[in-house]
């Protein structure tokens, strides 16, 4: 009872010890504290995608935060402020406008210890872009994790960087006319405009799906489109040509024409390759056509001059 009595006696008077001492130190050495707070950041790196596309793509990834108290005695005092916590902020260094990022919970609250904790604090980094983020730029975000001053530890600061890539946003309009009436064997054309709203230069393919039979089509297969993202001209036009037939006869046909357009980053063939758009067309040729009548007449023409010709070389 009485080492129990002694034990006690003890701890009480450190105490008072401790508490004295922190009473009576200095002002300046009470505000920074007595002891050094760490702050360790780890994530999980399997959370951080290899590409993150604008628009339909969120990355979650799981952020973990421990904490503890190092320095010169600091295994004799920090115990008796064991039941204390520690107020740690999250924050995000500046960012691009592009790049939205945001942290939950923005505080956490570790225990103040010796050492770290077994189960770490936890928080979620969530990261979207918008779409005019430049495709293919890696980018990197600091977290930063702070606490202030809490007797008997100083204030501390850490930070983690994480690096993200952006991926391919893909968005077009086309605007073009969708029916037309010519003659037969006349040529109609159609031109497509485009406006591209993709964060990467694009490389569009044109394909005619299954034309008419009798009917002659020609496109551009091929056409490159720039990108606002950096500052480029992403508008342009392609004309779409169709020739109705010049069979003898009547013709009053309507056909309808279908243009397959693919979408992809140039220069990245892999992405974006499933981005596919059918823009439709209509077209009614009617009128009559005689194929071959147009040589006759000129033959019979020529041969009804060379004859008043002779004619009026006898006379004479």
């Amino acid at each position: 009872m009485k080492k129990f009595r002694a034990l006690k006696a003890s701890v009480v008077m450190g105490i008072l010890l401790i508490g004295l001492f922190v009473a009576f130190m200095p002002t300046s050495t009470a505000a920074s504290g007595l002891f050094q707070g760490n702050i360790e950041l780890t994530y999980d790196v399997d959370d951080v995608p290899s590409t993150i596309r604008p628009e339909s793509d969120i990355a979650r990834i799981d952020l973990y935060i421990n904490h503890f108290a190092s320095g010169l005695g600091s295994k004799f005092v920090i115990p008796f402020f064991s039941a204390n916590t520690v107020p740690i902020e999250l924050s995000v260094s500046d960012t691009p406008e592009w790049l939205t990022v945001s942290i939950a919970p923005g505080v956490v609250y570790p225990k103040l210890g010796m050492e770290k904790a077994e189960f770490p604090e936890h928080a979620i980094v969530s990261i979207s872009l918008t779409p005019n983020a430049p495709a293919f730029q890696t980018q990197s975000i600091e977290i930063v994790a702070t606490h202030n001053a809490i007797p008997p530890i100083q204030s501390a600061m850490n930070k983690i960087p994480i690096e993200i890539k952006s991926g391919y946003y893909s968005n077009y309009q086309y605007e073009y006319p969708t029916f037309r009436e010519i003659g037969a064997g006349e040529t109609v054309t159609f031109p497509i405009d485009i406006k591209g709203y993709s964060n990467a230069r694009s490389r569009i393919i044109f394909e005619v799906v299954d034309p008419a039979e009798g009917w002659s089509t020609s496109i551009n297969t091929e056409f490159f489109l720039g990108t606002t993202a950096l500052g480029e001209d992403a508008t342009g036009t392609v004309n779409f040509m169709i020739q109705s037939p010049l069979d003898f006869g009547y013709h009053n046909e309507v056909q309808q024409f279908n243009v397959r357009v693919k979408t992809m980053a140039a220069g990245h063939p892999d992405e974006g390759i499933d981005n596919t758009t059918v823009l439709q067309f209509t077209v009614r040729s009617r009128g009559f056509s005689t194929p071959g009548f147009e040589v006759t007449f000129t033959v019979v023409a020529l041969m009804a001059v060379i004859v008043i010709y002779r004619k009026k070389r006898k006379i004479v």
